[in-house]
C-alpha cells in the first residue's frame, strides 16, 4: 500500500493530531483545514503543509491536495454531517471524541458506513488515544493472558481545572447547542473508555451530575457507580474543579491490583503499578511483559494502529462499537442524573434518551 496521505480539519486539538502524523509510518499529513487564519497560519509554520479555509475545499474534486484520509476536530455538533459527507466522497476518516452526540447518531453512522462500502473501501475510526501507552498495554496484556483473575473493583479520578479563559476562547464548549455535553461527554470520556475497556462493559448505572465550577450550561462535576456483567462494582468520578490537574485509575483484580499513572492527559502511559498478591503472578506476568514489543503512545500510536490495519486488512485498534458503548454510557449518566433511575445497559432500543440526551429546552 502507497503512503496515506491525511489532511486534519481544525486546528485545536488538530495541532496535536498533526504533529502526531509526523511519527507515523506509511502515512503523512499532506494538508490541513482551519477557518481561523491565525490558527491556520500557525499549522502552516508548525507542520510545514499547505492549510485552506474549510473542509468543503478539501472535498471539491478540483482541489489540488490529494489526500485519503480526513482527520476530524471539529466541534461536536459537526461530526455526524462531516462523518457522513467525507464518507460518501470516498475518504477515509478519523474523528475526535465524542463521535457523535446520541446512540442514534452513531447507529446512522453505521449504516453510513455499510452503504457507502458498496462504492468504496472508505472506513471510520473512532479516536480513544488513551489506550496507548505502556502501561495500558501491560495491563491489557496481563487480562488477556487471564493473570489477573476476577475483577472486584475499579474506580476512575479525572480531576481537571477548566475556568473562564477555556470557554473563552472557544464560546461553543459548555453548550448543549454546540459541546453536546460537559465534564462527562468531553472530558472523562477517555477515561471511562479505558476502564470499560479493562473491566468490561457495565450492566448498570447510577449517576449524578452538576455545573459547580463555571457559570455554563453543561455539568462540570458528575459522579457514578455502576456494575459490570460479572459483578464488579465500577466508580467514576469527574470535575473540573480541581486544584491541580490529575487522572488515575485503579482495578482491584484478585490476583493483582493495578493503578495508573496520574497525568492527567495520559493516564494510559508509563510508569503503571502492578501490585500482586503473590510472586507467581508476577513471574507469569514477567513472561507475558517480555514478549511485548514497545509501541508509540497517545495519537502516534493509534494512527500507526490505524494505518497498519488498513495496510492488512484488519480491525481499526477502536472501533465504531467501541464509540458506541461510550455514548451509551454517557446517554445513561445524563439521564440518570435527570430521573433518579438506575439504568440498565446497553440500552433498550425504546430507551427514551437513544435519540438525545440534551435537556428540554436546550439551545
Amino acid at each position: 500500500m502507497s503512503e496515506l496521505r491525511v489532511a486534519v480539519v481544525g486546528m485545536g486539538i488538530g495541532q496535536s493530531h498533526l504533529l502526531s502524523w509526523l511519527a507515523v509510518d506509511g502515512a503523512s499529513a499532506t494538508a490541513f483545514a482551519e477557518l481561523d487564519d491565525d490558527k491556520r497560519t500557525k499549522g502552516e509554520t508548525d507542520g510545514g503543509i499547505p492549510g485552506v479555509a474549510s473542509l468543503d475545499e478539501l472535498l471539491d474534486p478540483a482541489s489540488p491536495h490529494e489526500v485519503d484520509v480526513i482527520d476530524l476536530c471539529t466541534p461536536p455538533s459537526m461530526h455526524e454531517e462531516q462523518i457522513v459527507r467525507c464518507l460518501e466522497a470516498g475518504f477515509h476518516v478519523i474523528c475526535e471524541k465524542p463521535l457523535v452526540d446520541s446512540v442514534a447518531a452513531c447507529d446512522r453512522l453505521t449504516a453510513a458506513v455499510e452503504r457507502t462500502a458498496a462504492t468504496s473501501d472508505a472506513r471510520l475510526m473512532p479516536i480513544f488515544q488513551y489506550r496507548f501507552g505502556d502501561g495500558a498495554a501491560r495491563a491489557r496484556a496481563l487480562i488477556d493472558a487471564d493473570i489477573t483473575g476476577r475483577l472486584f473493583t475499579a474506580s476512575s479520578s479525572t480531576w481537571w481545572r477548566r475556568g473562564r479563559g477555556y470557554y473563552a476562547e472557544a464560546p461553543w464548549r459548555g453548550t448543549w447547542a454546540g459541546e453536546r455535553g460537559g465534564c462527562v461527554l468531553s472530558h472523562a470520556i477517555h477515561n471511562h473508555d479505558m476502564l470499560m475497556w479493562m473491566s468490561g462493559p457495565l450492566v448498570e448505572l447510577r449517576a449524578m451530575a452538576t455545573t459547580r465550577v463555571n457559570d455554563v450550561q453543561t455539568e462540570d462535576c458528575a459522579v457514578a457507580i455502576g456494575r459490570t456483567a460479572d459483578g464488579a462494582l465500577v466508580t467514576m468520578n469527574v470535575t473540573l474543579g480541581a486544584a491541580s490537574e490529575s487522572s488515575q485509575l485503579v482495578w482491584h483484580f484478585d490476583n493483582v491490583t493495578i493503578t495508573s499513572s496520574s497525568e492527567a492527559y495520559d493516564p494510559g502511559a508509563g510508569p503503571w503499578d502492578f501490585e500482586f498478591r503473590r510472586s507467581a503472578f508476577a513471574q507469569e506476568a514477567e513472561q507475558v511483559w517480555a514478549d511485548m514489543v514497545p509501541s508509540a503512545t497517545q495519537y502516534t500510536g493509534q494512527f500507526q494502529g490505524f494505518v497498519d490495519a488498513l495496510a492488512g486488512g484488519a480491525e481499526f485498534p477502536v472501533t465504531l462499537a467501541d464509540a458506541r458503548a461510550s455514548l451509551e454510557l454517557v446517554t445513561a449518566w445524563y439521564h440518570s442524573e435527570r430521573t433518579g433511575s438506575v439504568e440498565t445497559l446497553p440500552l433498550p432500543a425504546d430507551h427514551p434518551a437513544r435519540s438525545s440526551w440534551q435537556p428540554d429546552g436546550a439551545a
